[in-house]
């Protein structure tokens, strides 16, 4: 069959389900998710009602995928006052969970102190952990680990790890069947130890989204944290990050950083204090049906035609947060250089920048921002009545900022050129969502740092992050790029983010835990 560009899909692929394994073992087990925002957020209406706001993410989807077949719970921080009021009032009522209307799955929260909050989340989390694991920090300069930072960790990521235990054993220990737990990400890094320690039963899957770098790197942390953050995540079952290559950074962080680890480097197996820990990586992907609804919606449909006024004969989309693992100043410095070295360019190609304000509570985001609005105004002042287009002064770059996902989808229908030049990223769903829908034979040009380049870079053109030289180049070769083989790769791309979408993700985390219950985890 073909879908709606022309590309082959599998049919199979389009209709498979979950593999049998996975199924048996979902039926027997009440399946326990904890991460620090949950799923779905709680607002009390004027008349005293609650409204809810589900989220979109891919955990989500996934979740919601294998909810027909067990019991799925989610604990979560409660972020509003909504969730927290909900809260209570399910905790007077003797309530264990809390059942949103319309949802696949229940909910319990987390309702911390907020100041407690505060430490766990923007001191330790975020810009910390955040910043170490993409190699952001200016190490001459930064991290100042102060008596600031070490109340933080003591006070408030030691202790709403802790929160978040109590709460997933207390649905563990209510449950009427046996629980698995899928822990997501670097909020919760010493919850697994907490729950081993009372429940060593339980069945323990911990996946991280995010990069996890070399072991000469965490040293910035003092080796309390360290130590604290791998001993915890040892007691997983198994461990997933989106890379092989994140996958052998953990198992060398861990053989740095505690004595009496025992590591099978071909199995990728880690045996600590009498416990296997298995390392995986499963790398994750889109919702495809989800994001071509949402592409073709009414409101991306209305933004698609606001956009073709900024279209050009040639264009280049970049779609981010505004923060600075995506390395945005680069790209412009790079599509700069490009119109240096090729001014026939000038006044045929637009430069179009999506970028989602992220994290402004923290200064570093918010001078990274700055020197996004500095750069886009140096290069369109540079350029300046250079050329008309339509009779109207040719503008080289145009910057929108907001959070607004259908605008993105509809911009990502029209691009030449899509660019993906992240220092590093756990994957970077914005390639996949691009292969996806782009209506053009667009080129990807593609980070090497990004967590996607072990799944799309035999079809993109690579780059270094730091190399501005050959970006530039590289955004010559995909505008030149024959028509002919900008079709092949563009193709190719878009089956593979088809065959691989988030449900072979979760599906093969599933198999995995199968085989762990089973005690026999043979995936390689």
């Amino acid at each position: 069959m073909a879908d709606e560009h022309g590309a082959t899909v599998n049919a199979d692929v389009r209709r498979r389900d979950l593999p049998d394994p996975a199924r048996d073992l979902l039926s027997r087990v009440t399946l326990i998710i904890a991460s620090n925002r949950g799923p779905v957020e709680f607002h009390r209406e004027p008349d005293g009602s609650f409204s809810t706001r589900r989220g979109t993410g891919g955990v989500v989807t996934a979740i919601s995928a294998v909810s027909r077949f067990t019991d799925a719970i989610w604990v979560a921080a409660a972020m509003t006052d909504g969730d927290r009021l909900r809260a209570e009032l399910a905790a007077e009522r003797g309530e264990a969970v809390i059942e949103p209307d319309n949802a696949d799955f229940r909910v319990r929260f987390v309702v911390s102190d907020p100041e407690d909050y505060d430490r766990y989340y923007n001191h330790i989390s975020n810009p910390l952990l955040w910043f170490l694991q993409h190699y952001l920090w200016d190490t001459p300069r930064q991290p100042d680990i102060d008596h600031i930072t070490w109340d933080a960790w003591n006070n408030g990521y030691v202790t709403v790890n802790r929160q978040f235990a109590e709460e997933i054993l207390a649905v563990a220990d209510s449950s009427a069947q046996p629980p698995i737990v899928m822990l997501q990400d670097y909020h919760l890094y010493l919850v697994p130890g907490y729950l081993r320690e009372a429940r060593p039963d339980l069945i323990l899957q911990h996946f991280v989204h995010i990069p996890w770098p070399d072991p000469d790197y965490w040293r910035l942390l003092p080796v309390e944290f360290r130590r604290a953050i791998c001993h915890s995540m040892l007691a997983n079952d198994i461990v997933g990050f989106q890379t092989p290559r994140h996958a052998r950074s953990f198992v060398y962080t861990c053989e740095a950083t505690l004595d009496d680890v025992d590591i099978d480097y071909r199995r990728r197996e880690i045996r600590y204090r009498g416990h296997t820990t298995y390392v995986r990586s499963y790398p994750i992907s889109i919702d495809v049906d989800a994001v071509r609804r949402v592409a073709a919606s009414e409101d991306a449909l209305r933004h698609e035609e606001h956009i073709k006024t900024f279209l050009n004969e040639h264009t280049i989309l970049r779609v981010d947060r505004a923060e600075p693992s995506k390395n945005i100043v680069r790209g412009f410095q790079a599509y700069d250089r490009f119109l240096e070295l090729h001014p026939e360019f000038l006044g045929r190609v637009n430069f179009l920048a999506f970028l989602v304000p992220s994290r402004l509570e923290v200064a570093e985001y918010v001078d990274y921002l700055d020197d996004i609005n500095t750069i886009v105004g140096r290069i369109n002042t540079k350029y300046a009545n250079v050329a008309e287009r339509d009779g109207v002064a040719w503008e080289p770059v145009r910057l929108f900022i907001g959070d607004d996902y259908p605008r993105a989808l509809a911009a990502m229908k029209y691009y030449d050129v899509l660019l993906v030049n992240a220092i590093f990223d756990g994957m970077n769903l914005v390639a996949k969502e691009g292969a996806l829908l782009n209506r053009r034979n667009g080129v990807l040009i593609l980070s090497e740092g990004a967590g996607a380049y072990q799944q799309l870079s035999e079809h993109a053109l690579s780059v270094s992050p730091a190399d501005v030289e050959s970006t530039a180049h590289a955004i010559y070769q995909a505008l030149t790029m024959p028509p002919e083989q900008r079709a092949y790769h563009a193709q190719a791309l878009r089956r593979l983010v088809i065959e691989q979408d988030i449900l072979a993700w979760i599906y093969s985390q599933l198999e995995d835990l199968a085989a762990t219950v089973g005690g026999s985890l043979v995936r390689e």
